[in-house]
């Protein structure tokens, strides 16, 4: 009896237990907040994390309103308490965005409204002060035969000089804000171009889980989306007085991604996350050619996401002081910059600059000039490069004594303490000429004549510079291809400066303050006369 007592007793609970387990499953909508975003040059990786309260059996957790441009590959999703609580499935779901962001378009196009209205009241109030100002000046304010003293002359043309400073002062200011108003407006066009251009569609990830009870979770989710990224940009500051370079490493980051990135950790990193195989090598055949009909295919253009990099449009992040600088991290295959605080990044597609590193070092200034090609003479910096990282391709803008010089783009890989060259610009101080002393032909032999082509060049240098300077003068001469074409240099000699093969000429040279030299170049071409050849001027 006992024993039938206690089998009974097992099939209930089991009924009892297997009924809660197997019930229908507690639905969980949850939004997840960003906690933290790792960039890379052309996507990121998000992670957000949030607490839930599950129930005990099946759970199904859905987190909508994400991006469309989430790839589905790269879902990841933690929790800690992974002895009470066991993920069955994970999956994306496309759904439609939210009534939030259609809140947000609304609001953007009435913005946008409101930005038209004020463009055209200001230019409307433009037109009226242009239109005062053209009456005042062509106002006469006595009659033909009203005599007027000086004083009543004078008197009118002060309040007419008054009344056309205050109406260009309002018209400077009407421009001005105006200009902010369009500015305003690109953006505005820009991020609702964005919005709009999602067709509505978002994306959905449901997870299903089994809890052994009714608890609070901690759950973590990752995944990479598309239409994000940064690319570098250097700051180089130099002082011609000290030889001091200041770099300054910055990251420019633009997203369209969908969804805004508020108060978040950023942290910026060089590698490129890969979702397929690495490459692998095939046969290489060579055949015999074979004409294959022409076939011609039409193909849709596809219209790329626009990461034009424009410092005007900085973000208030770029231009706040940071005191601390990004911690630099090195991986096995890439580095990373850990930004201090938090980071806002809009979804506008506008670029955001973020100070990642930045170092000093002294360098070596000297000039360079290629008469040839140029008459000016170029300042050169020369140094190791001081950041702990390598300088990635990216475009630098160069400053010498606070002034803007020039921006160039860095189109090679510099790893650190490399050697690397900058140049900082003309100096109209240094003025070079080169010019055609003399050229002349002459014909030999008897029987098979032979021409003789003789070229000689000069070249002026002239520093008004108040202190000495080192400038390298580079120049060259022709170098033949053909045996029966024949080119002897007479000068400069070996000792006077390096002659390479490919007949470059450099001349490594100390100037004076106010000291002229002057350089020769002299060569002779030889060749058949019935022979035509190429190349010479």
């Amino acid at each position: 009896m006992n024993r039938n007592v206690f089998l009974a007793a097992i099939l209930i609970f089991s009924f009892v237990f297997l009924s809660n387990v197997w019930a229908s499953p507690a639905e969980i909508e949850s939004v997840l907040k960003i906690q933290s975003i790792v960039l890379y040059p052309d996507s990121a990786m998000i992670k957000k994390e949030a607490g839930i309260a599950v129930k005990k059996g099946k759970n199904i957790i859905r987190i909508s309103g994400l991006t469309v441009n989430l790839t589905d590959e790269s879902v990841q999703v933690n929790i800690k308490e992974k002895a009470a609580v066991r993920i069955s499935d994970v999956r994306v779901e496309k759904t439609y965005l939210q009534r939030t962001i259609q809140d947000k378009i609304h609001k953007l196009q009435s913005r946008l409204e409101s930005i038209n209205e004020l463009i055209n009241t200001n230019s409307n109030e433009i037109s009226a002060i242009n239109s005062s100002t053209e009456f005042l000046k062509k106002t006469v304010p006595f009659p033909q035969n009203q005599k007027v003293t000086q004083a009543e002359v004078e008197g009118h043309a002060k309040f007419i000089e008054k009344s056309l400073s205050v109406n260009y002062e309002r018209v400077a200011k009407l421009e001005n804000k105006i200009k902010k108003l369009h500015e305003e407006k690109r953006a505005l066009e820009n991020e609702l171009k964005n919005l709009s251009s999602s067709k509505d569609e978002s994306k959905t990830i449901v997870i299903n889980l089994l809890s052994n009870a009714d608890k609070e979770i901690n759950l973590g989710l990752s995944y990479i989306v598309a239409k994000a990224g940064w690319s570098p940009q250097y700051d180089v500051r130099a002082d011609s007085a000290t030889g001091k370079i200041d770099i300054a490493c910055f990251a420019s980051i633009t997203q369209s991604t969908g969804e805004d990135w508020k108060n978040a950790n950023i942290e910026i990193s060089t590698a490129r996350p890969s979702y397929g195989p690495p490459p692998e090598l095939s046969t290489w055949y060579v055949d015999i050619y074979k004409p294959r009909p022409v076939v011609y295919k039409y193909k849709k253009a596809i219209e790329d996401a626009d990461f034009m990099m424009s410092k005007e449009k900085a973000s208030e992040a770029a231009l706040e002081q940071r005191f601390e600088e990004p911690k630099i991290k090195a991986e096995a295959t890439s580095f990373s910059f850990i930004i201090p605080g938090k980071v806002n990044i809009p979804s506008d597609n506008q670029p955001h600059r973020i100070l990642i590193a930045s170092s000093s070092k002294e360098a070596k200034l000297d000039y360079y000039a290629v008469p040839k090609i140029s008459r000016y003479a170029y300042l050169r910096a020369g140094l190791k490069s001081p950041l702990p990282f390598p300088i990635l391709s990216g475009q630098m803008s160069i400053f010498l004594d606070d002034r803007f010089v020039n921006t160039t783009f860095v189109d090679k890989q510099i790893l650190p303490d490399d050697d690397m060259s900058l140049s900082l610009g003309i100096d109209e101080g240094i003025k070079i000429e080169k010019k055609l002393i003399k050229k002349f032909t002459e014909y030999s032999g008897v029987f098979s004549k032979d021409t003789q082509i003789g070229y000689e060049y000069a070249i002026d240098i002239i520093s008004a510079k108040d202190k000495e300077i080192g400038i390298n003068i580079s120049d060259n001469f022709p170098v033949s291809r053909n045996e029966q074409i024949r080119i002897a240099l007479e000068s400069p000699k070996k000792e006077e400066a390096k002659i390479a093969d490919d007949g470059i000429i450099s001349w490594d040279l100390r100037l004076k303050p106010n000291e002229k030299k002057n350089l020769k170049i002299k060569f002779r071409v030889e060749h058949p006369k019935d022979l035509r050849i190429t190349g010479l001027e």
